[in-house]
């Protein structure tokens, strides 16, 4: 069922996407200004929540291409924050002088998280809010391992792994939600287990308020880890009323495959009026990160 979804998801017409460039990349074009207002989408009149997961590329890669270090992307990556400004974002591979640097150069954010080892500059799966229209009234870690309240690697993953959770109030209605944001291992052996963490986390924790999950997954959406998850959880990219299925890993360029591992989850949320896969270029930069962000308008 999920796969016949995507395949008719496939031929919608994609919002903001005109003729295809040289790259075969379609050209997009959105005035991203007419979303901004989390109360005020052209879509519904139902309040909303615009939520953004952005696998961001840890900023000590020593790309191919100089233009594609961090050092000389990370104006574009604020330009793109600041442009599309997203009510919620959660991004992975996040260190923490990326995450500084994304900080004071969007000043309308907040943001939690911590190391998902035990380096100072460690990779992050840290969660950015707008301090405007969210008040955050808690917010924690948890590992995706045997011993989730501790700093720990599961002992077949290839990387230490964790998640990041807010609870949040929306200022102007007084809903509230909680947000999760995480990035599971390459390994497949291991996504399983660390998708049984999440949903424990979510029955013990969460109760029945509204949930939205973000994450470089490491994998399709049609994946058999997802299946307990879709008991109770909807996928943006195939319930939105506008939507697109493009890839989200593009390897700076070097990846014209249709690889979708970036997906925003949720429940408790009546409507998915929009997702779009943010494909424009952002000063100057065809790539901003080896993956584009995904972006959902979620409804209370």
């Amino acid at each position: 069922m999920r796969k016949t979804s995507i395949l008719l998801l496939c031929s919608l017409v994609l919002l903001g996407c005109g003729k295809m460039g040289k790259d075969g990349r379609p050209k997009q074009e959105i005035d991203w200004s007419e979303w901004y207002y989390d109360d005020e989408s052209s879509a519904s009149d139902k309040p909303s929540v615009m939520v953004m997961s952005f696998n961001v590329r840890y900023g000590t890669a020593e790309e191919e291409l100089p233009e594609n270090n961090w050092v000389n992307r990370r104006d574009a990556c604020c330009a793109m924050v600041n442009g599309v400004r997203p009510v919620l974002m959660g991004v992975q591979e996040c260190m923490k002088h990326q995450r500084d640097y994304l900080q004071a150069q969007c000043p309308e954010y907040d943001v939690v998280g911590v190391s998902r080892d035990e380096t100072a500059d460690g990779e992050q799966t840290a969660i950015f809010y707008n301090r405007d229209s969210l008040s955050v009234s808690a917010w924690g870690t948890f590992w995706l391992t045997e011993t989730p309240d501790v700093v720990s690697k599961h002992p077949w993953a290839g990387n230490y792994r964790n998640a990041t959770w807010v609870k949040a109030t929306h200022v102007k209605t007084g809903n509230t939600f909680y947000h999760i944001n995480t990035h599971l291992d390459l390994k497949e052996d291991v996504q399983g287990f660390e998708m049984e963490v999440i949903m424990n986390f979510i029955h013990e924790n969460c109760g029945s308020f509204p949930v939205v999950l973000t994450a470089d997954w490491n994998t399709r959406e049609d994946d058999a880890i997802f299946d307990e998850m879709y008991l109770t959880f909807q996928n943006a990219r195939m319930t939105a009323v506008t939507g697109d299925a493009y890839g989200t890993y593009n390897g700076f360029g070097t990846v014209t495959s249709t690889l979708r591992y970036d997906h925003i989850f949720y429940r408790g949320f009546p409507l998915c009026s929009r997702f779009i896969t943010v494909l424009q270029s952002w000063e100057g930069h065809r790539y901003i990160s080896d993956h584009y962000p995904v972006y959902a308008i979620l409804h209370f």
